[in-house]
């Protein structure tokens, strides 16, 4: 019984020198056992390498194992094979369970249990207890002598909870994957294989502590064992300086299996140093032999000659960086005769990277392995399962089944899924009793079918609708049953029935058909993800069954536990085939015969890497562990940092022609990054070695597939093109001619480019013919639709034109509120003239209580369906009570002040067709006429004179502007006003009718500040004053004193009902918004030729995408900002033809000026038209 040690630098050749003395043994004693111990992700390659050293090519008395097959191969032998094992999916599953048992005896865990992920960090804590050997009753001892670290107590007292409650669910029944080797070292004297065998372990960079006990019980047993370590054959091997040291970890392991062979009596053999030869990896790189005696030592040695062995680049970004990597690999392959298999490409962020690789290798045609193991919480199958539990769970909320519905695969078509997605945002489907009871609701945006009458929606008529509603609501029934009856359904049950709805909906077969799918259009990396996920679930519900199957679970620990399983599962990855290239990690990733290693991200952060602050247990809490209580678990972070810089030099020194390094300047997310200090290191040891700033353009000139030189030839500066003559003009010109003249699928790549290169935006008109088809001769038209048309011509068109819409949602929203009010001030309004009072004489305690009835009435008869929906919405409608007695109490207020009189209410212009104010012939055979009804109209009489108000109620903050009227922009007010007029001229026929004024009136709940030092009873009548100015109308009131003093005729400088004031010497102010009867006249003419003038341009096809913009409003939005159709029209000032109309502000006298200009323009316009 012996132990040796292979001992020597990275890439000198232990283990060929080691495997081939194995294979020689092996050959001279046939009767021997020799088993090589490897990493599992060795095993492969291992057995090949042997093979190959074979003379006869076969290793018959050799066997390639891990220590976890080592432990099986002795478990066969010795006819142990009834161990159940939990590995790490079972762990979080059992784990989840003994949390939710446990709860009430956790402190520190209890707030984080519900967290995704953390039961996986409980899990991860506890096999690292096991692994490194604490056990439950070590971990009681230690919390009963650390009573000064109180917080400490607490978390490992909620960890022997959670181990104590998961070891006693395991007893007798599992065995986790941490007791396989103590099982084994239990065992191993008993077993004939390894009595007298030869042990060899390669590529190990130390051993756990359970790895450890099992060597030493292996030493007493095996003949012989041979351990190769990576060691500088220039240090002293028996002893280290520190955790410092880049040797410290061999040198750990060298000494803890030193003191295991004293503790056992095994004699040590003299070490085998190997120190290069025929067998170094470098042989034949001196650059890269110097970086391997160099790399992290006490050296000041430099490699000063110029060398291609090391290379370095900066990129600016990750995808930048992998580019570059396909770029140098295809030229490797494609020009210096290098396979696939001979390159590798290593992160310390392979993740991260990992988010890139597939779809930027699949562009530059590299066939690739990427070592890392994919979660599969946001696959599409394993979310059908997560949404099925939560639609039951909340009742059929409209999240949960449409998250189950947009899984992709239900048995219902995409536009199914769509239109029942449509429907339940318009009806508010939102739980159970709505998708149980018939549909009846006809959205508003359904289209009447001209043949049958049928209102439809999305070309669904509600029977089809209701058809589709039952599915839907029986898929879930069974399910729903077995979660849903108390203290009758086990897991076992509910397992099940999750399995018969992922049956019924043969889930395989369309999983299968996807894999396939996948791996037709070589999308390899999906198409394995799609090939496993399903045994993966199903492999997860015999473990929940198996673990829970007799236990009976509410649906919210269930679907806990559930979570729990799918965070541990992950989806393998297996290699493609044997020539790829492998993009992997620098610490888990082995890499083998690697001729050409590209190691990217070499960036701060990333290398070394960022410590996470130790998990459950604070890095200085696990210091506390094993300083002072000494506890040993795995590294801490800074051990770790010296740790990871061994790995470094294992994976810098692993290619044995080449080392590309690179790193980026900006991180995915557009942060600036630093570089890692190894940049520095290998900038010392290499003077004169270049640093490549790989471009953009530099990326895409170097195209190496049909893909990479469609980039490159849409990325090329045409515009340049035939300024000067050089290399990348002809070579663009060369790629341009190669697609002209190809089949026609390159042929149509580069005239798509060229048509988008020199694309020109055209605001072309629809025909005539074409405009009457979508508008009718004669247009119906609100004055708000005209006021559209003036904002965008092009939304318009799309809106009223091609009848686009945006999916109607049933929710309570500014716009209902808006319409509420306008019925309730409406009805309110009726009340009073039905009433034995007026505006002037009600009490308040009867108005409050007409005001709180017309609420009522007008929420009762609004056909919003979401309104009583919530108890937040009821609460919402007592709120408006308040502020409409306050909107009833202020506009009183503003009535009893001033001399007009509510005359007339929601007077609605369909009711008077033969008003000329609202009709315009655009030319003999068409007319435009307008619709609309004015909230308010108030009249005054003087001396032969009736005086108009118009009053517009809104519940948003409209303010009156001159300069919006002079653009089409704001019409409404003075279109009512010139309809109120006309009103007024018929029924009073020998008065002179004269615009008194057109206001807006905001209907809201304003904020006003308290004064100080009023008086008790005073405060009141302070805020009501106050209250009163903030809810002055706005607008424009005609400037003649007797007519706004009918607005106020109390007011001595500035009315607190109305928008004037007046100077000292009685004169009006500047703040007044007023304007005289002559400019009222201005105004009410130009709108009337606006109005024509646009109609008739909506009949000529105007269909032009020019957006208003308002550059000088303060916080007001551009036409842009919500437009519905922002994404349709594509409008970009950046290319030629598109161009927004950007205004600036003009006085009211210029604007008066231009009104006239601009009437006297359209009249001659209109006479000419006329003459011809």
């Amino acid at each position: 019984m012996s132990l040796q040690f292979i001992l020597g630098n990275s890439g000198c050749g232990k283990t060929r020198t080691m495997f081939k003395k194995v294979v020689e043994l092996a050959s001279e004693n046939p009767r021997k056992d020799y088993l090589v111990i490897v990493p599992e992700q060795f095993t492969m390659a291992t057995q090949r390498e042997l093979v190959d050293l074979s003379p006869n090519k076969a290793i018959m008395n050799i066997d390639v194992l891990s220590f976890d097959r080592l432990a099986y191969r002795i478990f066969d032998e010795l006819g142990k094979n009834d161990l159940n094992v939990l590995e790490d999916t079972g762990k979080n599953l059992v784990l989840r369970k003994v949390a939710q048992q446990k709860e009430n005896e956790l402190t520190v865990f209890r707030p984080n249990l519900n967290r995704m992920g953390y039961i996986s960090e409980v899990k991860s804590l506890l096999s690292e207890f096991m692994q490194y050997q604490v056990s439950p009753e070590t971990l009681a001892l230690l919390i009963d002598g650390m009573d000064d670290k109180p917080l400490l107590k607490a978390k490992l007292n909620d960890v022997l909870t959670m181990y104590s409650g998961f070891r006693d669910y395991l007893e007798g029944k599992y065995v986790t994957a941490e007791d396989i080797l103590s099982i084994l070292e239990s065992i191993a004297d008993k077993s004939e294989i390894l009595k007298n065998s030869v042990m060899v372990f390669d590529e190990f960079t130390g051993f756990t502590p359970s790895q450890n006990s099992l060597l030493k019980k292996l030493m007493q047993i095996c003949d012989e064992i041979m351990v190769s370590l990576t060691i500088d054959s220039r240090e002293n091997f028996w002893k280290s300086r520190g955790i410092f040291e880049l040797f410290n970890m061999p040198k750990k392991t060298i000494h803890k299996l030193m003191e295991m062979a004293d503790e056992t009596n095994v004699e040590v053999k003299e070490p085998i140093i190997i120190s290069g030869g025929e067998e170094s990896r470098f042989k034949d790189s001196k650059a890269l032999h110097f970086l391997e005696q160099n790399l992290f030592r006490r050296s000041n040695a430099q490699y000063k000659e110029q060398t291609k062995e090391v290379q370095l680049a900066v990129a600016k970004d990750p995808q930048s960086e992998l580019m570059n990597v396909c770029r140098l690999i295809n030229h490797l392959v494609k020009d210096e005769g290098y396979r696939y298999k001979d390159i590798a490409v290593v992160s310390g962020d392979v993740k991260g990277y990992g988010n890139y690789v597939e779809n930027i290798f699949a562009k530059y045609n590299i066939p690739f392995f990427l070592d890392i193991k994919k979660e599969i919480v946001f696959q599409p199958f394993t979310e059908l399962i997560r949404a099925a539990i939560e639609v039951v769970r909340t009742n059929y909320s409209y999240q949960s089944v449409f998250r189950f519905l947009r899984s992709g695969l239900t048995k219902l078509t995409e536009q199914e899924i769509d239109v029942l997605d449509n429907y339940a945002l318009a009806a508010g489907i939102n739980n159970l009793s709505k998708w149980k009871k018939r549909w009846v609701y006809i959205p508003k945006t359904a289209i009447k079918n001209t043949k049958t009458e049928e209102k439809l929606l999305n070309g669904y008529s509600i029977e089809e609708l209701n058809e589709l509603r039952k599915y839907v609501y029986e898929l879930f029934l069974p399910l729903r049953e077995s979660f849903l009856k108390k203290n009758e359904c086990t897991v076992k049950e509910q397992v099940y029935e999750l399995y018969n709805l992922i049956d019924g909906l043969k889930i395989q077969q369309q999983l299968e058909e996807k894999a396939q799918r996948y791996e037709d259009s070589g999308e390899l990396v999906k198409a394995k993800e799609y090939g496993q996920i399903y045994q993966i679930i199903m492999d997860l519900f015999d473990k929940i069954a198996d673990l829970l199957g007799d236990e009976i679970l509410n649906i919210t620990d269930f679907s806990e536990i559930l979570d729990a399983g799918i965070d541990a599962a992950k989806v393998g990855a297996i290699p493609p085939g044997f020539d790829t290239v492998v993009v992997g990690d620098i610490e888990r990733t082995r890499l083998n015969h690697v001729k050409v290693l590209m190691f990217v991200g070499v960036n701060d952060g990333i290398i070394p890497k960022a410590s996470t602050g130790g998990g459950i247990i604070s890095q200085f809490e696990r210091n506390v562990l094993e300083e002072q209580f000494k506890i040993e678990l795995a590294p801490g972070s800074r051990e770790q940092t010296f740790i990871q810089k061994y790995y470094l030099y294992l994976n810098i020194t692993k290619p044995s022609d080449r080392l590309y390094v690179s790193y980026h300047l900006l991180s995915s997310e557009g942060s600036a990054v630093r570089p890692s200090y190894l940049i520095g290191v290998l900038k010392r040891l290499f003077p004169n070695l270049e640093e490549a700033k790989i471009s953009e353009e530099k990326i895409l000139e170097d195209f190496s597939t049909s893909q990479t030189a469609v980039e490159y030839l849409t990325h090329f500066n045409i515009e340049n093109l035939f300024e000067d003559e050089d290399l990348q003009q002809e070579k663009w010109l060369a790629l341009a001619k190669f697609f002209m003249e190809g089949n026609s699928d390159r042929r149509r790549i580069i005239e798509t480019f060229m048509e988008a290169k020199f694309f020109e935006h055209d605001d072309e008109p629809i025909s005539h013919a074409v405009a009457q088809a979508l508008y009718g001769r004669d247009i119906q038209a609100s004055v708000t639709r005209l006021e559209s048309y003036a904002t965008c011509a092009y939304a318009h068109f799309l809106k009223y034109g091609l009848k686009l819409k945006e999916r109607e949602i049933s929710e309570f929203k500014s716009l209902d509120i808006g319409n509420i009010y306008h019925d309730a001030l409406k009805i309110y309004s009726e009340k009073v003239e039905k009433s034995n009072y007026t505006w002037f004489n009600i009490p308040e305690d009867k108005r409050n209580e007409l005001s709180d009835e017309s609420l009522d009435e007008a929420v009762i008869a609004y056909e919003n369906v979401s309104i009583h929906d919530s108890a937040e919405n009821e609460h919402f409608v007592e709120r408006m009570k308040a502020i409409l007695q306050q909107t009833v109490w202020a506009l009183t207020t503003q009535v009893r002040k001033g001399k007009f009189v509510p005359k007339d209410f929601e007077i609605s212009f369909s009711q008077t067709d033969d008003l000329s104010a609202i009709q315009f012939a655009l030319s003999e055979e068409e007319r435009l006429k307008l619709q609309g009804r004015i909230d308010r109209l108030d009249t005054c009489s003087d001396e032969g004179n009736m005086y108009v108000k118009v009053i517009d109620y809104k519940s948003g903050n409209t303010k009156f502007d001159l300069f919006k009227v002079y653009e089409g922009l704001q019409l409404q007010l003075v279109v009512y006003m010139n309809a109120a007029m006309e009103l007024q001229k018929k029924e009073c026929p020998n008065a002179s009718v004269i615009p008194g004024g057109i206001l807006y009136y905001h209907i809201d709940d304003p904020v006003v500040e308290t004064e100080t030092g009023i008086e008790e009873g005073e405060e009141d009548e302070k805020i009501k004053e106050k209250i009163l100015k903030k809810l002055i109308p706005n607008g424009l009131i005609n400037s003649d004193e007797k007519i706004y003093r009918a607005f106020d005729d109390e007011f001595e400088s500035q009315s607190d009902v109305a928008p004037i004031s007046v100077n000292k010497n009685g004169s009006l102010s500047k703040k007044s918004k007023v304007a005289t009867t002559d400019e009222f006249k201005i105004i009410e003419k130009y709108v009337d030729k606006i109005i024509a003038r646009n109609g008739k341009e909506i009949l000529n096809g105007r269909i032009a995408v020019n957006p208003y913009k308002n550059k000088n409003a303060s916080g007001e939005k551009d036409s842009c900002e919500y437009c519905p159709f922002s994404g349709i029209c594509g409008f970009d000032e950046l290319i030629p033809g598109f161009k927004s109309r950007n205004y600036s502000r003009l006085e009211d006298e210029k604007i008066y000026e231009k009104m006239q200009t601009d009437i006297a323009r359209l009249e001659n316009e209109e006479s000419k038209e006329g003459g011809n």
